[in-house]
């Protein structure tokens, strides 16, 4: 489980990157392309407003995955928490046949 968790935010860390690689990619290009101061802040917005639109995505997708997660958790605790009331009412009943003999 601990693996799968890491190999998540690895995967949300490369994505981060790639998108902030690719904006400031993108800006270095626009900047130093030879148009317009017009037409360069035209493609800048736009540029812009997609990058924040495959942030967005990436986002959701991160938080749905981390709920995901969560929920996987909390199960996983619940189930272990059942064990060790099973392994204590057992050890209870060893205890109490033991006195009764």
């Amino acid at each position: 489980m601990m693996s799968s968790d890491r190999s998540e935010y690895g995967f949300a860390a490369l994505a981060l990157a790639f998108i902030t690689g690719g904006l400031i990619g993108t800006a270095a290009g626009l900047l130093f392309a030879p148009r317009a101061g017009v037409e360069t802040r035209e493609r800048v917005k736009e540029q812009a407003e997609e990058a924040r639109g495959r942030l967005r995505e990436t986002a959701e997708t991160v938080k749905a995955r981390a709920e995901e997660l969560a929920g996987t958790g909390k199960e996983k605790i619940s189930e272990v928490q059942e064990k060790v009331q099973e392994s204590v009412e057992k050890i209870k009943e060893k205890i109490s046949s033991r006195k009764g003999k």
